[in-house]
């Protein structure tokens, strides 16, 4: 019976990992897995040796402060491989975890490295670690094929797996029905991240812009979106420091929200091109820590984190990271376009461009299939 261990430790992750193995499972029902990841990857039917999304890290001192229990769970894990013996070790991104774990690994099993580490952003010294003990990447990013086919490193574009993920449940009117929103009632909705850390540094400034844009358009709909992995009592300790912003929260049905709203503030990460991929004009909002600030400076050699700014090469999505992310400018900015709607099309459009190069739908069968390949030739 194959055998295969997984490894995803963060929330897009799991959500990537899940899809994977129902794939796989759909050309091999017999196929076992075990590994580490989420509570979507467990519902898919991986026997979970720990929920990474518990414990996941933004930046350096958040990972500092972890150590102690990603170092358990990285031992406790490679002591199950070397018990379980699996026929395949598939990563899921998380570089700073799963190269190490490569490197223990030691090719001892064929790996295989589904959604790659952005070596084109930092961290070029990695690719000769990735060399060393990756047998095959699978990338989701049209230019990073070229990227590790130079390098040497066996690689397949398969397309991005957000083109099959990513869809509302209804139309746009029929959504703006449900939640009774007229037409012309405008609705901003915020997606402050998927992890604590970025939910207490990035939720503050959303929600003080919120209440300037709220000030000046009291009728403006204020919309919340909630991540699963963060505790509801961290956003209501948040929010009561600003009583004067008149908002709905919503924890679920996420794709809608953001597919019946008019524009979006998104910290940066999958969310700003799952937004894209809906059609939803938005602003990148990204505040780190002073440490993981000051190291990401020196070592990220593009000019923009945005993953549609990256596929366009220049700034479509405006940006605003660290010192710039000021409640006042973003506030204001929001505003021009909420009252300019040949702004908001035009904007819009660019972003739709972009999500042009990202593929075919069918990404994830198309890397199960891989997977499977490479499994009956180990």
């Amino acid at each position: 019976m194959p055998k295969i261990f997984i490894i995803a430790c963060e929330a897009s992750g799991d959500k990537h990992g899940a899809d994977l193995v129902q794939s796989l499972k759909k050309l091999d029902p017999a196929i076992e897995f075990e590994g580490l990841g989420g509570r979507e990857m467990k519902q898919a039917g991986v026997s979970l040796l720990e929920d990474m999304t518990r414990i996941s890290a933004l930046g350096l001192g958040d990972v500092l402060r972890k150590y102690f229990q990603f170092r358990r769970v990285f031992y406790r894990a490679l002591a199950r491989v070397k018990e379980w013996k699996p026929d395949l070790l598939v990563l899921i991104d998380s570089p700073a975890f799963n190269l190490r774990f490569a490197k223990k690994i030691k090719k001892k099993i064929p790996v295989i490295y589904y959604i790659s580490p952005q070596i084109w952003a930092w961290g070029w010294r990695r690719i000769g670690t990735i060399k060393k003990t990756v047998d095959h990447m699978i990338v989701i990013l049209p230019f990073e094929e070229e990227i590790y086919r130079k390098a040497g490193v066996p690689c397949t574009f398969i397309g991005h797996p957000l083109l099959d993920r990513v869809k509302p449940s209804k139309s746009r009117q029929a959504l703006r029905q449900e939640f009774r929103l007229k037409e012309s009632d405008q609705a901003v909705v915020i997606l402050p991240g998927s992890r604590e850390p970025e939910v207490r540094r990035i939720l503050p400034i959303m929600l003080e812009s919120a209440a300037r844009l709220q000030k000046e358009k009291p009728e403006l709909r204020i919309l919340l979106t909630q991540a699963p992995h963060v505790a509801a009592e961290i956003y209501d300790s948040i929010l009561q420091d600003y009583p004067q912003v008149q908002l709905e929260r919503f924890s679920d049905r996420i794709y809608d929200i953001v597919y019946l709203s008019d524009f979006a503030l998104v910290a940066s990460g999958t969310a700003t091109l799952e937004t894209a991929l809906l059609g939803t004009p938005y602003f990148l909002l990204y505040k780190a820590s002073a440490s993981t600030f000051f190291l990401g400076r020196r070592l990220v050699r593009i000019p923009y984190i945005g993953l549609v700014n990256v596929l366009a090469g220049r700034h479509v999505v405006p940006e605003f990271i660290q010192h710039l992310a000021q409640p006042e400018t973003i506030s204001h900015e929001t505003k021009v376009l909420l009252e300019n709607s040949d702004l908001r099309e035009k904007l819009r459009r660019e972003i739709q461009e972009v999500c042009q190069k990202l593929g075919e739908p069918g990404a994830t069968e198309r890397a199960a299939r891989l997977i499977k390949s490479i499994l009956q030739a180990s």
